[in-house]
């Protein structure tokens, strides 16, 4: 669930990370600060590792500790995110004491392994710096020292770098070097795009190992929690609410109906007149079914057995149009989708016209609905109504349940004066 949604657009919004930046500057990444952050990161790890081999002995066990702390701090390079310390805070009872709870917490261990696993980690970004970075900037600095060389008509043997090889293995032609130049440049872009991922990886393993879980994912466990338990709690209700209309709406109908044909045929063993109680008999079976088609339209929609998805929206739109609202609608939605997609949609969307009817005190309503090419179906419902939509009522709580339980979202953009549009986000993409 996202509620509100920002001022700014969530597409504006910078790049926390490596991998973010990577998905978001694909083309231009080389012209942001995050390839040279991840180099300052990746190439200072060879650095920290050395010295933490060097110092760790005296703590044994302690010696992820002061790790920890160090490369919390180094991951603001590369992580813009909140570092939170995975270790409890108390109140200071001696060394002992910080030694015995700092033993028993996981996070020590974990800064422990991060410590062991960073020297190959070190040896790695090593590797891959002098191999993608460090070669093809020497490639890069001695054909522009050759091409001035040769521009200028210097003799190579008299530059002392160059007086040692042969005349024979360096080529007199400027364009041979300024190809070679031109070569080391393609191959310093793409190591810095690969540097950008060994640190990407880094990052994230380092956040795992030294770090508690990030506060938005512990929110996200905690709404889905909460959700889990509102659905638990509107199952039971409705299980209720379907046995309690059993019995006091088709029970009662079919009971009559029962009694009925029962005193039909006595009267028609004694030769008496049944016509009306053939009628009667009519009445109570037409009731009984009538009872029945409401019970399970409140499961599910007889728009959806009759038509798909995209037609029943529409017919919901149709359908505010008499409640007094303009409405106009937009769907372009594959007949093919998923029952439990369409059901959850389609009662989502209807509570929201629901709301924009009782509540909004809108005069117009706009419902857009289509499926991107990654397969995920976005449903909007725009209404210039007077705002302020928040989630303390049962119907968008409602809702927000129904959308996460199909594993999408729900984005509430809703000032105070209005407009207000809601956004429903669900992937279709595994179907």
């Amino acid at each position: 669930m996202r509620l509100p949604m920002p001022t700014d657009s969530p597409a504006r919004a910078r790049a926390s990370t490596p991998a973010a930046a990577l998905r978001r500057h694909p083309v231009r990444l080389l012209a942001t600060s995050w390839p040279w952050r991840s180099l300052a990161y990746v190439a200072t790890t060879p650095a920290i590792a050395v010295m933490w081999v060097l110092t760790c002995w005296p703590l044994l066990a302690l010696a992820g500790v002061p790790l920890g702390h160090a490369e919390r701090w180094r991951l603001r390079w590369v992580d813009r995110g909140r570092v939170p310390s995975p270790h409890r805070h108390e109140a200071w009872s001696g060394l002992p004491a910080w030694i015995r709870l700092r033993i028993k917490e996981r996070a020590t261990w974990t800064e422990l392994l991060h410590g062991v696993l960073m020297v190959p980690m070190s040896l790695l970004g090593l590797a891959v710096v002098w191999v993608v970075l460090v070669m093809p900037a020497m490639i890069i600095a001695s054909s522009g020292a050759l091409f001035v060389i040769f521009a200028l008509g210097i003799d190579p043997t008299a530059v002392t770098a160059l007086s040692d090889l042969p005349t024979s293995t360096i080529s007199d032609d400027p364009l041979t070097h300024v190809g070679f130049g031109a070569l080391g440049l393609l191959i310093l872009a793409f190591g810095l795009y690969l540097v950008t991922l060994v640190a990407e990886g880094q990052r994230y393993l380092t956040r795992l190992l030294v770090s508690e879980p990030t506060t938005e994912i512990a929110e996200q466990l905690k709404d889905l929690t909460r959700s889990r338990a509102r659905l638990t709690t509107a199952f039971d209700d409705e299980r209720r609410r379907i046995e309690r209309d059993l019995h006091d709406g088709a029970q009662q109908q079919l009971t009559a109906l029962i009694m009925t044909l029962g005193t039909l045929r006595y009267q028609y063993d004694r030769g008496d007149d049944v016509t009306p109680l053939i009628e009667q008999a009519h009445a109570d079976a037409r009731r009984s079914i009538e009872e029945l088609r409401d019970i399970v339209h409140g499961i599910y929609p007889a728009a959806l057995r009759e038509h798909d998805l995209a037609d029943a929206l529409e017919d919901l739109a149709a359908r505010a149009e008499t409640a007094g609202l303009k409405a106009t609608a937009d769907i372009d939605l594959p007949a093919d989708l998923p029952v439990d997609v369409e059901v959850g949609l389609y009662f989502a969307v209807s509570e929201l016209f629901t709301n924009v009817a009782r509540h909004a005190r809108a005069e117009t309503v706009r419902l857009s609905a289509r499926q991107t090419t990654e397969g995920t179906v976005l449903v909007t419902v725009h209404d210039d109504g007077r705002g302020g939509a928040r989630l303390d009522g049962t119907g968008l709580v409602g809702i927000v349940d129904r959308i996460e339980t199909l594993g999408g979202n729900v984005t509430i953009d809703s000032p105070a004066g209005g407009p207000t549009r809601v956004t429903l986000e669900v992937s279709c993409a595994s179907s």
